[in-house]
């Protein structure tokens, strides 16, 4: 394990994942804190911070350090800041938003490689975020099967999900999901291809990559037909031993690699609120 001098590092959080102390993230930071932060992250994939007061520019400030940020295309930025968007579920809302296992928006041509999600206000009980280790899960798979992952490629489209027929377009989803979600009614129809098994650009290792609700199937195979691959790497990837389950308070963070890591946001805080701020950053061509 990497030693660090200028954060402290928490490795007990679970089987992926790592608690990050010993910085305001608010402040200006040297060029040694974020590096060995990225080195941090790198290495568990996902880290998270507590206690923090952030704004919205000072997130998309904190972001910046990591890359080029990016814009999501399915919902209104809040009023400061391009990059920062609100994720917000009322205490008479059913559902949520990002309520299945995925890695964020890999229907586009370049997926985010960070999402940092910060959040202002939280439920006194529920609304945990899972994270899965998606390259351990590859790894523990038998060397036939990666090699007919890794023959294939995956069809991913936003379509399943904010498409005219996604199940984010019914009239509950609109209800719930609130006046900040809509729009890019083009895009949400488009395709992209991208490897089901992707090599990480800066660590070289290889992760699970394709997902139920992002990829419609496997190239030249039908959904019906693709769909029990999707179902077992999904079982498999989410057992005990490759999840951390990330209790929420305000002021936490977590910054995510979507290269390497699932997650999943639990549903089960029904009759309170839970308001988020999430930015993405800008990532390369799955490969």
């Amino acid at each position: 394990m990497t030693q660090y001098k200028t954060i402290k590092v928490d490795r007990s959080v679970g089987p992926v994942g790592a608690v990050i102390g010993g910085v305001d993230l608010s402040e200006p930071l040297g060029d040694e804190v974020i590096d060995e932060i990225h080195t941090a992250w790198l290495e568990h994939h996902v880290v998270f911070f507590r206690d923090q007061i952030l704004s919205a520019e000072a997130q998309a400030e904190f972001a910046s350090r990591f890359g080029e940020l990016d814009q999501y295309p399915f919902m209104t930025p809040v009023d400061g800041s391009d990059y920062v968007i609100p994720i917000i579920k009322e205490p008479d809302a059913e559902m949520n938003f990002g309520g299945d296992w995925h890695t964020d928006t890999s229907y586009k041509e370049h997926p985010p490689k960070a999402t940092l999600l910060y959040a202002l206000e939280v439920p006194p009980v529920g609304g945990d975020t899972l994270f899965a280790d998606a390259t351990s899960a590859y790894e523990s798979l038998s060397p036939a099967f990666k090699e007919t992952l890794e023959s294939n490629t995956g069809v991913f489209s936003p379509k399943l999900v904010h498409g005219s027929g996604g199940g984010y377009k019914t009239e509950e989803a609109k209800k719930n999901l609130g006046s900040s979600y809509g729009g890019n009614a083009e895009f949400a129809e488009s395709e992209v291809e991208h490897p089901l098994i992707r090599t990480h650009a800066e660590t070289g290792r290889k992760s699970i990559y394709c997902s139920k609700p992002h990829t419609v199937c496997i190239k030249g195979w039908s959904r019906d037909e693709s769909m029990p691959i999707f179902r077992y790497l999904t079982k498999h990837m989410t057992q005990d031993e490759y999840v951390t389950r990330f209790r929420w308070e305000k002021g936490s963070l977590a910054m995510w690699d979507n290269r390497c890591v699932f997650h999943n946001a639990l549903n089960d805080y029904q009759g309170y609120r839970r308001h988020m701020h999430r930015v993405i950053v800008k990532g390369e061509r799955p490969h």
